[in-house]
């Protein structure tokens, strides 16, 4: 008995020195979380500005104009595919990214392209495609603490861009983990590239319309096509912060459990060290009765 008391008093020693860390790093991952959501917020009224401007420029074009490309002019040395597959930059967020590997291929199955590259974004989720000894032709990482910023998003896809427009590749999927509710959330994928701007309802300009009448005093192309710049880095980086949200939240709730558990521990383990307590009181007791003549030995 007395080996069992110090080893329920050792674990609770070590849970207790654990359970503040627990508490810590819970508080990260809701407060990352919920940076995400309002970010997430912000740039949703961006794209209605953005989209507020396209109204105010697409009237002066006889034929609007397009980004894509013509088949007869895509190199065949080049990739047909590139899938970027964006997952987590730590650990403690459960099957996150080990799901997220296994439905990038059956996406890459179902879509059975001539050619494809696998590109990655997050250390844990390359660490993963590593260990499936899975070739990856390109990877980065992500912030450890806080999120990715637009500027960074801004850099990437304008190379992204000036590739596509190269002949680099003919299409761009990005595949990630979108948060549904709770802890709960699901794969998605995206298409970047070519890049499709598309209304869920028909938008009149008197209907839409926030800001007083627009001068336009320079060309109506060129600011057309830094629009539709901004439009696909603003969806690359509303599926790098849905990506996030996904992975704090999946991170709170398991930290969460996680506190529950070692609260329960210390429970019983308080309940088992105050027993054996109990018990040695008990024999002492009896020790110095029997010693008194007061008990048969």
């Amino acid at each position: 008995m007395s080996q069992s008391f110090e080893h329920a008093k050792s674990r609770l020693e070590n849970i207790r020195a654990i359970e503040p860390l627990l508490g810590a790093l819970r508080t990260m991952s809701m407060g990352a979380w919920q940076m995400a959501n309002r970010k997430i917020n912000s740039l949703s009224k961006y794209e209605q500005d953005l989209d507020q401007i396209l109204l105010e420029i697409l009237p002066k074009f006889i034929r609007k104009p397009a980004l894509e490309q013509q088949s007869d002019e895509i190199s065949v040395n080049n990739s047909d595919t590139i899938f970027l597959v964006v997952g987590s930059e730590r650990g403690l967020c459960g099957k996150f990214n080990a799901s997220l590997t296994d439905r990038a291929f059956e996406v890459i199955e179902q879509n059975k392209p001539a050619s494809y590259q696998i590109w990655v974004m997050g250390s844990r989720l390359r660490l993963e495609f590593e260990r499936r000894k899975i070739s990856i032709a390109w990877r980065k990482e992500l912030p450890a603490s806080g999120l990715f910023t637009y500027h960074e998003a801004y850099t990437l896809t304008q190379g992204w861009l000036e590739q596509f427009e190269d002949y680099a590749f003919n299409r761009f999927v990005i595949i990630y983990n979108h948060l549904v509710k709770g802890s709960l959330y699901q794969f998605n994928k995206f298409t970047l590239l070519p890049y499709e701007f598309e209304r869920d309802s028909v938008v009149t300009l008197s209907d839409a319309r926030r800001w007083p009448p627009v001068i336009i005093e320079t060309d109506p192309k060129g600011i057309y096509y830094q629009i539709i710049q901004h439009f696909i880095t603003a969806s690359f980086y509303k599926c790098l912060l849905l990506s996030a949200a996904a992975e704090h939240s999946a991170r709170y709730h398991l930290l969460q459990e996680a506190s529950e558990n070692a609260e329960e521990i210390i429970e019983d383990l308080v309940w088992v060290i105050n027993a054996e307590r109990k018990r040695k009181i008990t024999q002492q007791m009896q020790e110095l009765a029997v010693s008194a003549g007061l008990l048969e030995k």
